[in-house]
């Protein structure tokens, strides 16, 4: 009995440095799996910040928001070589924005003017959500020079877009659009004029 329990103080005397060294490397173990989890959290939280917006609204929609835009158009008529525009508004309220608008479009010797006011509503599908749906409506005066015509007149136009926000200052937009003028001042001497516009919008 007496051998018994010497065998046994002394298994346990030379077994403890070895369960003290597995001991540590249990906690080493869970120390770095406790650190994975944080890292892996971290990537998780910035994808999702990617995904998503914080803000009350989608960025920089907001009631004293400016927005500077640059955009050109495809026209659905064949002979229109070039067209650019330039826009600048504000938030009234929120989502709701109104501002001005310079451009130029034409081709060949056929070149048109036009400087308007405009307004959009953007509407808000999901406060996380970076599309935003838009629907603008724009009057002012179109002028057209070609060597055949040379006219002015008030046109109305209207946009039906999207906004996608690559970051809370910036988005790309895409709309399709018509214009109608009460005189001929559209490249090709038309009155009315369809088209496509593709843009870039800064928000400040």
């Amino acid at each position: 009995m007496k051998t018994t329990k010497t065998v046994a103080a002394a298994f346990v005397a030379l077994s403890a440095p070895a369960f003290a060294d597995f001991q540590g490397l249990v906690d080493r173990h869970e120390d770095v799996n406790v650190a994975l989890g944080e890292t892996i959290g971290n990537a998780v939280d910035s994808v999702g910040d990617a995904l998503t917006v914080s803000d009350s609204l989608p960025p920089m929609l907001s009631k004293g928001t400016r927005e500077f835009g640059v955009s050109g158009a495809v026209n659905f008529a064949d002979d229109i070589a070039y067209n650019l525009n330039f826009s600048y508004g504000w938030f009234i309220k929120d989502q709701w924005e109104v501002g001005g608008r310079l451009g130029v479009q034409g081709v060949e010797s056929d070149v048109n003017f036009n400087l308007s006011l405009f307004t959009e509503y953007n509407f808000v599908i999901k406060e996380t959500c970076k599309w935003v749906p838009y629907i603008g409506f724009s009057a002012g005066w179109e002028s057209l020079s070609s060597d055949a015509l040379d006219s002015d007149s008030i046109a109305l136009g209207l946009d039906f877009g999207v906004k996608y926000f690559l970051r809370e200052n910036m988005a790309v937009s895409f709309s399709i659009g018509a214009k109608y003028a009460f005189d001929d001042v559209f490249p090709g001497e038309d009155d009315f004029a369809q088209q496509i516009n593709i843009g870039t919008r800064y928000y400040f």
